[in-house]
């Protein structure tokens, strides 16, 4: 499909086991049973993924450019911080699970929390975050998803409804922690 794919926290405590000792003990459990249902090559793709990814005028992170794994951006300093080591005008990130737009404004980096369907101007700096698609965590259950106009150089954030109950009956049927399962009603 042509996707650009970075490496999270999770995809690595999945691939080679590093991380798990951060994980709450639910979500070292669930990594560990995604390691066991992945084959060796899958899990050896997901370790070869890159940590950070620039591409025309975009830097890709799961965290933080300071710390690609484990860093959430959710405050203008933090955001600031990660964006002066992009050697692109604009960076991505996730992590946080929360939609959140930081642009440089005339005091330097501000941070905004995007109203929905509404363009923003990229220009002339910005770090972006556009939540989850599987699993939210700002209290609105919907996936959450940001479209970017590059050759307008605006973004755009969506929310969507999907099947959560269809979803917390997979994640039931699979044995993972219920909590996995039971967040996914308020988005938390």
């Amino acid at each position: 499909r042509g996707a650009l794919l970075v490496q999270g926290n999770h995809d690595r405590a999945v691939a080679t086991g590093e991380g798990l000792d951060w994980f709450h003990e639910r979500a070292a459990i669930a990594a560990r049973m995604h390691a066991k249902w992945l084959s060796a090559d899958e899990r050896d793709l997901l370790a070869s993924l890159p940590l950070t990814l620039s591409t025309d005028d975009y830097t890709l992170c799961h965290g933080s450019l300071r710390d690609p794994l484990w860093e959430y951006v959710t405050t203008a300093p933090v955001a600031a911080a990660s964006l002066a080591l992009a050697p692109t005008p604009f960076a991505c990130n996730g992590h946080t699970h929360v939609p959140a737009f930081f642009v440089e404004g005339p005091k330097g980096l501000e941070a905004h929390l995007p109203a929905l369907d509404t363009p923003y101007s990229l220009a002339p700096r910005c770090v972006l975050n556009p939540g989850s698609v599987g699993q939210p965590r700002d209290g609105d259950p919907r996936a959450a998803f940001a479209v970017i106009d590059t050759v307008g150089l605006t973004v755009t954030f969506r929310r969507v409804a999907y099947p959560v109950a269809e979803t917390q009956k997979r994640i039931r049927a699979r044995a993972l922690p219920e909590m996995f399962a039971d967040r996914l009603t308020l988005g938390l």
